[in-house]
């Protein structure tokens, strides 16, 4: 995630390998290590997310003290930054050593980072169970089902009354059909929707706003509070603009 702003050099952004719809996930780590220089500057000046993240607060003790893992936690700014300085305690995962480390000396001391990947990391030890747990614009290359089968394990993760704090962007905000693509048979998710993301052409695969609802509530969550933000990156960053949804989900069953 991010948080600091500054100019963007472009030079790490084109060489980076791309992350092809034929070859979705070989090169993903390598292709966020590459970023890592140059993603905060590209996608600090998020003000949405910085509103959703007061939301979720909102949400949490005040007294801090709850276990939050962050799925997905790229450089550590602003999620994990924010809910420790909150005084939480948040273990975050990414697919990339570079971020891990980041995260790491962006958080010193509440927080725990390691190298993994979301599809099949489990709680060490098994029995560990979280207060809340993030997935902030970190699901768009898994396939739909794998998005589902990580809001399913996400529930197994979570105590009773924990919440699911999502962002992501819903397919209908994207108009897929203009680009070539139609949604499933449902209604409910678009795959393979192409998408400019730092200078790289990135296959995404989004829910609908009900698609996100019908998936939650099928996994035992209420939905509690949405948000919806454009968010436009600046032209240097080669990036289309992003119209954010966001959602915090309660575990109910």
């Amino acid at each position: 995630m991010t948080a600091t702003t500054g100019s963007i050099p472009t030079s790490s952004a084109a060489a980076s390998p791309p992350v092809t719809a034929a070859n979705p996930l070989t090169n993903e780590a390598e292709f966020y290590s590459s970023l890592s220089s140059v993603y905060e500057a590209a996608f600090g000046h998020d003000a949405g997310l910085l509103r959703f993240l007061q939301i979720v607060l909102k949400h949490l003790p005040e007294s801090g003290g709850a276990s939050i893992l962050d799925i997905g936690c790229g450089t550590g700014h602003p999620v994990a930054t924010t809910f420790a300085a909150a005084g939480h305690r948040i273990h975050g995962l990414d697919i990339s050593d570079e971020m891990v480390q980041l995260s790491q000396k962006a958080v010193s001391s509440g927080g725990t980072f390691e190298v993994a990947d979301m599809r099949t990391w489990q709680p060490s030890p098994a029995s560990e169970s979280f207060d809340a747990i993030l997935a902030i614009l970190s699901l768009f290359t898994l396939t739909r089902p794998e998005i589902e089968a990580q809001v399913q394990r996400s529930s197994s993760w979570l105590q009773q009354g924990g919440l699911l704090c999502v962002g992501s962007i819903a397919a209908e905000y994207c108009h897929p059909e203009s680009k070539g693509v139609s949604y499933d048979g449902d209604g409910r998710c678009a795959r393979d929707i192409p998408f400019r993301f730092m200078g790289n052409d990135v296959p995404v695969t989004l829910l609908t706003r009900e698609g996100w609802t019908q998936t939650l509530r099928e996994n035992g969550f209420e939905v509690v509070e949405t948000m919806t933000e454009l968010f436009q990156p600046p032209a240097e960053a080669q990036s289309d603009e992003e119209m954010h949804f966001f959602l915090v989900a309660r575990k109910v069953k």
